[in-house]
């Protein structure tokens, strides 16, 4: 707006005083002109400064609520993979006392059994012993 008041000041001065020479463009110009058009980009560049910095705010807050969610989703994880570890060492104490429970028992009565039988087996050679002490006792004596 104000290059087209500068320009039809130009026009009407232009018109009263006859002709413009070239010095005189060059030196409206750079005592009008330039100014104006310094400003413009200068408030443009303003302009431009905080629309960045809105929009640098506004990558930074959506960045700062992903940051959070990767917070609570690592901890997330983290509580999943302490109660998968849990349920690891369960199953690995069941099937640890499945195999093992029953070896144990095995090798018990085996050994009880083996007792036993050793027991039984005094018990029968005591019996052989005193029924050979019996059958020599027989034979010793005259019928």
């Amino acid at each position: 707006m104000r290059i087209l008041t500068i320009l039809s000041l130009l026009l009407l001065t232009s018109a009263a005083s006859g002709e413009l020479t070239k010095e005189d463009l060059r030196t409206i110009i750079k005592e009008e002109v330039r100014p104006i058009i310094k400003e413009e980009i200068t408030a443009s560049e303003k302009r431009t400064r905080e629309y960045i910095d809105l929009k640098i705010e506004t990558v930074n807050a959506r960045i700062d609520a992903l940051d959070q969610k990767v917070d609570n989703l690592g901890k997330s994880l983290n509580g999943r993979i302490d109660d998968i570890r849990t349920i690891m060492i369960a199953l690995i104490a069941l099937i640890t006392a499945a195999i093992a429970v029953p070896q144990i028992i095995m090798a018990y009565k085996e050994k009880r059994g083996q007792k036993e039988m050793e027991s039984s087996q005094q018990a029968m050679q005591t019996q052989i012993d005193q029924l050979r002490a019996q059958i020599e006792a027989m034979q010793n004596t005259p019928s």
